[in-house]
């Protein structure tokens, strides 16, 4: 009578089992250990014979701490975390601003703004020096026109020119008339014809207008007389006056005749003479 018996036995893999083949008087065993399963890079498996699994250990490694810009992948080649991105350029900064990159909001972060146009003159401009970092101003006040005497300047700033006022004080003006010449005591000249002159003093014009009247032509002549008689004196033009008492009674000399004209000028003769002779006796 044939049996066959199905057992287990301490001698046999966890997965195995045995049947007694009556045939071949052996046992056979079947049974094959589980396969292993697929494994990541990072796990091990050992098989446990207890509970008849294997068991499989390890983890994958933490994923590093990524920085804002970064992206990581698990590269189960190299078993390791494939780490990729960089951080943005830095932008490019006027020279007064500064930059900090803002891990939050993953941007650059400028700060800084340009320094204020300082106040300008209206005859100023100004340019900002990116390699100073400070505003060129340019420009200068236009020079003071040249003035008159009497003129005063002050600069506009409304239109940027200067304002000139003032105005020269009229001539003084003098009427006059002299006998053959004039003096003027203004400039300390004296002038010998008719007409108009000018002179200038200081911030004071004046003009001069000017009559010359000739010395009229006066002549006294020669007389005689006897001693002891009076004689009339000659001078022209008439109605002048003489030197001497007219008529004349003393002894032999010289006399003038000055006449006054109907302008006011006033000549004098050469000398002429009075010859007073002794009668015989």
């Amino acid at each position: 009578m044939n049996s066959n018996f199905t057992f287990t036995s301490a001698g046999l893999a966890c997965y195995q089992t045995a049947t007694f083949n009556n045939t071949t008087c052996q046992w056979d065993v079947t049974g094959t250990q589980p396969a292993m399963p697929t494994l990541a890079c990072y796990e091990t498996a050992s098989f446990n014979t207890t509970t008849c699994v294997w068991d499989v250990t390890g983890s994958m490694p933490a994923m590093p701490t990524l920085a804002c810009y970064e992206t990581a992948s698990f590269n189960t080649t190299t078993c390791a975390w494939d780490v990729t991105g960089s951080m943005p350029a830095m932008p490019t900064l006027a020279c007064y601003e500064t930059a900090s990159f803002n891990t939050t909001t993953c941007v650059w972060d400028v700060t800084g703004s340009m320094p204020a146009m300082p106040t300008l003159a209206c005859y100023e401009t100004a340019s900002f020096n990116t390699t100073t970092c400070v505003w060129d101003v340019t420009g200068s006040m236009p020079a003071m026109p040249t003035l008159a005497c009497y003129e005063t300047a002050s600069f506009n700033t409304t239109t940027c020119m200067w304002d000139v006022t003032g105005s020269p004080n009229p001539p003084i003006v003098t009427t006059a008339s002299g006998c053959g010449n004039y003096f003027w005591s203004v400039n300390n000249m004296t002038y010998a014809s008719s007409g108009t002159y000018s002179a200038s003093m200081g911030c004071q014009d004046y003009i001069l207008n000017l009559t010359i009247d000739p010395l009229p032509t006066v002549t006294a002549s020669d007389v005689s007389a006897c001693a002891g008689n009076a004689v009339a004196l000659i001078g022209n033009p008439s109605g002048g006056s003489f030197s001497v008492a007219n008529p004349y009674t003393g002894p032999t000399t010289t006399y003038t005749y000055s006449y006054t004209d109907a302008n006011g000028c006033t000549n004098t003769s050469a000398p002429a003479n009075i010859f007073v002779t002794t009668a015989p006796p």
